[in-house]
């Protein structure tokens, strides 16, 4: 969110933008509707003007014969038409706003997730203050952006009925015009100085209470349940909720009190300059009679329009204005930086890997993770990273997915800098990650997911299930590899910690084109006897492929060709597991405190 006062230009440049998104999202029946309704707009001024016609028609004929009634009911046919016309356009323009305002609401989720999706990973990591942000825009600023860009058309067809009824009624007298629009002005100021409380309030106390609210149903949804239980957080929970949901209702309170009071006053201000100029009217009808009921008539059904017509443009102009700073935080997302993509992107063909000189801070601190770090490693040769927490091991592979980019230094996979071309780099790669994806979707989407050029092929999939152990419960699931699982799944079906963990190896095995796999923390998860199955079928499953793997296990560490050892941020030993076993150093240690699990 931010404080910064928006300029007259950077509010015409919003507008814009809303306009364009406005009739991107509407479709081409929506957009004809829109275009029809700027014709629509001058529907008011005309059945006025008819009305007055038939007044005075009536007025003409009254006690003068049957020879006058004819143009009655002419006049009379037309304006049912004209009625009509209106209930008819009224309730199609009602359809479409609504599904217009839905499809504007779906196009900001997609925008939300493509930019959390597609967005330079910093971000992800808070940099610019950026979780702050999206959570905002996703929730309390997402409803008022929709609702304004949904309002831009609309606004412009007011314009259209705003001018067709002032050129009428000023025709009549200029005074009505400027005493109507000028008793609009007091509650076009007070709904513009409330839609500003409205913003600084819920900018800085709906926030930290949503917040609130998601932290203590997140708690309930997931496992963090048990927790919640077992210490009884519910009291304390319950106080924080109310403490902050307290605070926000006194500032809301405030603010609606001051918006009725001052609403009241400009509402009582209006109705009594409409009493004003009705009799303006009848002054003028008594001092000229040949100016006929009609013109009464007019002015009666003009005015209450007018009113209406100039309240909606200017309120919806300050309520625009106003929302234009919500609307700065959403249109942010486009000032980010993203990851530049090629779908068309191969693999590469020579794909031994390289740290030159590589320094890592990650965004919004001091401290460094990598330090000067220089190392090799060949084609087809298996890596086992270990070390400390917080010694640098994730971070060592989240750049070479190209996830970071190095403070300076570079990392090369065949020569090539992964960062020349970051589609092509990850196609080469395969990865099972610390923090794995639970979709819910089905066992087979899930899967597939990491290769949807490759398609869902059963025997394969199958194949790659086994070999990962995956099959065992996949074959018991009702619908098998199409069984929909999570938390939300409807039978609620979700699966257990190293199911899930099972099935996020067989999606990066299934990557059939890459030729690095990274695997970090692949049996965290896993239960003694799976993790020693997955030991033994470790060649087969990793095959003649690169792999680097982290694990705080170092049983697996005698399976690979070289063990890189990582502490604050360097790699202090590097050789085969007996070759560092027998230095007796850091890896020594760390092996030997584990030992009785491998014996």
């Amino acid at each position: 969110m931010s404080e910064k006062e928006l300029t007259l230009a950077e509010s015409v440049k919003i507008f814009i933008k809303s306009l364009k998104i406005s009739l991107k999202v509407r479709g081409m029946g929506s957009i004809l509707v829109s275009i029809l309704g700027f014709a629509m707009a001058f529907l008011p001024m005309l059945i006025a003007v008819y009305v007055r016609n038939f007044s005075n028609e009536i007025q003409n004929a009254f006690g003068r014969g049957d020879a006058y009634i004819a143009p009655v009911v002419g006049v009379f046919a037309v304006l049912s038409v004209m009625y009509i016309m209106q209930m008819l356009w009224n309730s199609l323009n009602s359809y479409f706003e609504m599904r217009n305002r839905v499809k504007i609401q779906m196009f900001m989720r997609e925008r939300i997730l493509r930019c959390t999706c597609d967005v330079q990973y910093k971000y992800i990591l808070n940099y610019d203050d950026f979780k702050k942000r999206i959570n905002f825009v996703s929730t309390e600023a997402g409803e008022r952006v929709a609702g304004s860009i949904g309002t831009t058309i609309s606004w412009l067809q007011d314009i259209i009925t705003f001018i067709s009824i002032i050129t009428v009624l000023w025709a009549v007298d200029m005074w009505i015009v400027i005493l109507l629009v000028g008793a609009c002005i007091p509650a076009i100021l007070i709904s513009a100085k409330f839609s500003d409380d409205q913003y600084w309030a819920q900018g800085f106390y709906v926030l930290p209470w949503l917040m609130s609210c998601s932290a203590f149903f997140e708690a309930i949804r997931s496992s963090a349940i048990n927790d919640t239980r077992f210490f009884g957080a519910y009291p304390w929970l319950r106080s924080k909720f109310e403490r902050l949901n307290t605070e926000y209702i006194r500032i809301k309170n405030q603010v609606t009190k001051k918006h009725v009071f001052f609403n009241s006053i400009a509402d009582i201000f209006r109705s009594g300059v409409y009493v004003v100029i009705l009799l303006i009217v009848t002054r003028q009808i008594f001092d000229n009679p040949t100016v006929g009921i009609g013109a009464f008539m007019l002015v009666f059904m003009m005015a209450s329009q007018l009113q209406d017509v100039t309240a909606r443009i200017f309120t919806v102009a300050a309520q625009f204005s106003s929302n234009a700073a919500y609307m700065r935080d959403f249109f942010y997302l486009d000032q980010l930086e993203y990851e530049m993509r090629n779908s068309a992107a191969s693999p590469l063909d020579k794909y031994s890997i390289e740290f030159k000189g590589v320094n890592f801070t990650y965004p919004n601190t001091n401290r460094k993770i990598l330090k000067n770090l220089n190392v090799q490693i060949h084609e087809g040769e298996k890596v086992a990273i270990v070390g400390e927490n917080g010694s640098g091991k994730t971070t060592f592979v989240n750049l070479l997915c190209a996830l970071y980019k190095p403070d300076n230094g570079d990392v090369a996979i065949g020569g090539v800098s992964i960062y020349d071309n970051i589609s092509q780099t990850r196609k080469t790669l395969s990865a099972v990650f610390q923090d794995f994806a639970r979709y819910e979707a089905t066992i087979r989407e899930n899967i597939t997911v990491s290769d949807l050029a490759r398609g869902a092929i059963d025997d394969k999939l199958r194949a790659v299930s086994e070999s990962t152990g995956a099959w065992e419960f996949i074959e018991t699931q009702e619908n098998g590899l199409d069984e929909i699982v999570g938390s939300f799944s409807p039978s609620g079906n979700n699966l257990s910690g190293g199911q899930w963990q099972k099935v996020a190896l067989t999606r990066c095995m299934y990557r059939k084109d890459a030729k690095i796999m990274i695997l970090d923390e692949p049996t965290a998860a896993l239960d003694p006897i799976a993790e020693a199955e997955l030991y033994r079928n470790f060649t087969d499953i990793i095959g003649d492929r690169t792999t680097i793997l982290i694990s705080h296990r170092l049983g697996i560490t005698q399976l690979v060709d070289r063990v890189l050892v990582f502490d604050d941020g360097c790699i202090v030993e590097d050789g085969a597991h007996s070759e560092l076993l027998a230095q007796g150093g850091l890896y020594a240690k760390m092996y030997q405190a584990q030992a009785q699990w491998y014996e």
